[in-house]
């Protein structure tokens, strides 16, 4: 897996790195104020669940079609200068459209809480900004650098609980704490720019020599499905706070934002894994060598589902303990539970179906993946607000875990019948058994003390237990050469 597996690791390391510092934010920090980490987190999700409507799928083009516009003496011939302006045409339509339907959107959340009316503005800024920082990220991934973008995505996990720390303490107010989440997202995109730059890649020239006749008509026709694919995605992913906070309110948004952090963490590595194969996974295709993404679908199943477990199971065992380390956490106690379990559980499953999105998108089926995830929203949707008011905040989990279940149900079998191939082997079942084991043997562990220690000495445990099946079965091939590795260079090391 080589360069896949270095980029990986490191943005893996990266993210592990931010997603500590806002673990102990999610903590300390956040359940202090509620309400407001609600309110920051709608500005945030809902900003950034506007961004794919201003790309007009222009990520996705970029990453397909750059191999027919890059050459080493040519650089990308103009590709860059297309989707810069794609993007701005993008913006200039939903700004248009704000500004346009004003009025009855403010109408309608100022009704709910009249402070809507001073969010929004910051949402649609927040959605600019991100919608220029993503194409950026999805284009730098073309040069197999996605180390030091990640640094740049993950900033808001440090920034933010600054700014709240600031806000609790009485240092800013309110205001200066939603501008100083529109400068976080300045600041990723001057320094998403400037590596790109660092890197000689940024390359902004007039040039549309290469886009004419049936590549111009592929890249709108992608372009427009990819668009409908990212639509049907933020409805699918992003539409849970939104939702929680006009059907319910901030305060449950920060709470539902907390426990479903901690469910989202057993994903960091899938980012890594699909950032670094989509473009590999575009040029396999291109060249019509299906038995290397065969290859790549099983191995990024394996050790997905491999890392995603250990981190399910640790975390499930000891969320109580962690919860009680926590001001305020009635509510968390009460619901806090079963939301992570649920969306720890539809994490799991997106996992071991690894890389099935980069393999349908950058397909010539690549229509099916608009399908399938148009359908997911719309269920995801229904769900939500057929569950919302019978399960208030759990009732988002539910559907979350329902919703992408069935969506990667169905991505498999599109692959299996249309590609004949899919992710799973005997390997597959054997870790499942020993997670299975593992996680019985670490909920029933019988420890007594502080919770932080209980934390500790089961995650050691569970640890220590799991690695040293998982190694002695040879699950993973490529998860034993990189102990055995690690456990060289220790030992030469002393």
């Amino acid at each position: 897996m080589g360069v896949i597996q270095r980029q990986s690791i490191k943005q893996s390391m990266v993210n592990y790195i931010a997603v500590a510092v806002a673990a102990v934010s999610t903590i300390l920090v956040y359940p202090q104020d509620l309400e407001t980490y609600g309110i920051a987190r709608f500005v945030i999700d809902t900003g950034t669940f506007l961004a794919p409507f201003m790309l007009l799928g222009a990520g996705g083009v970029g990453i397909k079609f750059f191999p027919d516009f890059h050459t080493k003496e040519k650089d990308n011939q103009g590709l860059l200068f297309i989707l810069l302006m794609w993007v701005v045409i993008g913006c200039l339509l939903v700004s248009g459209s704000y500004l346009l339907f004003k009025t009855p959107i403010h109408a309608y959340y100022e009704q709910r809480d009249p402070l809507f009316g001073d969010l929004l503005p910051l949402v649609l800024a927040i959605g600019i900004l991100y919608a220029f920082f993503t194409l950026l990220l999805q284009y730098s991934s073309n040069f197999k650098r996605i180390v030091v973008p990640s640094m740049f995505s993950n900033l808001i996990k440090i920034i933010l609980p600054i700014l709240m720390l600031l806000y609790i303490g009485k240092w800013i107010s309110l205001k200066f704490l939603l501008w100083g989440i529109i400068a976080n997202f300045i600041l990723a995109l001057i320094g998403m720019v400037g590596y790109l730059i660092y890197l000689g890649v940024f390359k902004v020239k007039v040039d549309f020599s290469l886009l004419k006749g049936k590549r111009r008509s592929a890249m709108v026709s992608f372009g427009l499905f990819f668009l409908l694919s990212s639509m049907g995605s933020v409805l699918a992913f992003k539409i849970d706070s939104i939702m929680i906070s006009t059907l319910i309110d901030f305060e449950s948004t920060g709470v539902f934002a907390i426990a479903a952090f901690i469910g989202n963490a057993i994903a960091i590595p899938t980012n890594a894994i699909t950032q670094i194969t989509s473009p590999i996974v575009a040029a396999s295709i291109k060249k019509n060598d299906f038995k290397h993404i065969d290859f790549l679908y099983k191995e990024t199943s394996i050790n997905l589902l491999l890392i995603g477990l250990l981190l399910f199971i640790c975390i499930l065992c000891s969320i109580e303990d962690l919860f009680m380390l926590m001001p305020n956490n009635e509510a968390l106690l009460k619901n806090g539970f079963v939301i992570v379990m649920l969306v720890g559980i539809s994490k799991v499953i997106d996992m071991a179906t690894s890389i099935n999105n980069p393999i349908i998108y950058y397909s010539k089926y690549y229509k099916f993946g608009f399908v399938a995830i148009l359908l997911m929203a719309v269920f995801n949707v229904f769900t939500n607000l057929l569950l919302i008011p019978k399960f208030q905040i759990v009732g988002v989990a539910l559907a979350t875990v329902m919703s992408l279940s069935l969506f990667n149900i169905c991505k498999l079998i599109f692959i299996w019948w249309k590609l004949k191939l899919q992710p799973f082997s005997l390997s597959t079942l054997k870790l499942l058994v020993v997670a299975a084991l593992v996680f019985v043997v670490g909920f029933y562990l019988p420890l007594m003390g502080m919770p932080l220690i209980k934390i500790i000495l089961r995650s050691i445990v569970i640890g220590l237990l799991y690695v040293g099946i998982v190694y002695y079965l040879k699950i993973s091939l490529e998860f034993n050469k990189l102990l055995n590795k690690g456990f060289n260079q220790i030992v030469g090391g002393s």
